[in-house]
């Protein structure tokens, strides 16, 4: 490096800190990336991480027991709306807890398809 002038020594060096610093900050947003909260929804989306644990956190948290939940809770999935929210309520006041999933499909007004749009946000605990 003998052969290299002061300035050009300067200038090697800024590249390469500004490399190491661009590809720390990419593994920063890869391995730390922020959960963005949607308002109108009341979900999560997130950015694409690298943390497998991440994806079963996220679902975890979006999921609802339906044994326990409440109108609110209810009303956070897709397709159950203030009269589907009532209705599942009452079916499990008159007929006890659901022992699976798939029993909601016995409240009226639950059919096939809004059944599958919402099968991975249930539980049944």
């Amino acid at each position: 490096m003998a052969f290299l002038t002061k300035t050009e020594k300067y200038v090697i060096f800024f590249l390469v800190a500004g490399a190491l610093f661009g590809i720390g900050y990419s593994y920063y947003k890869q391995f730390f990336g922020p959960l963005w909260i949607d308002a109108k929804k009341d979900t999560f989306r997130r950015r694409p991480a690298v943390r497998k644990d991440l994806d079963r956190i996220l679902e975890k948290s979006k999921s609802v027991n339906i044994n326990t939940a409440s109108y609110e809770e209810l009303m956070r999935l897709d397709g159950i709306g203030p009269v589907l929210g009532n209705r599942i309520i009452e079916y499990r006041n008159e007929h006890g807890d659901f022992s699976y999933k798939e029993e909601i499909k016995d409240v009226s007004g639950m059919g096939d398809k809004k059944f599958e749009a919402i099968k991975d946000y249930l539980e049944v605990e």
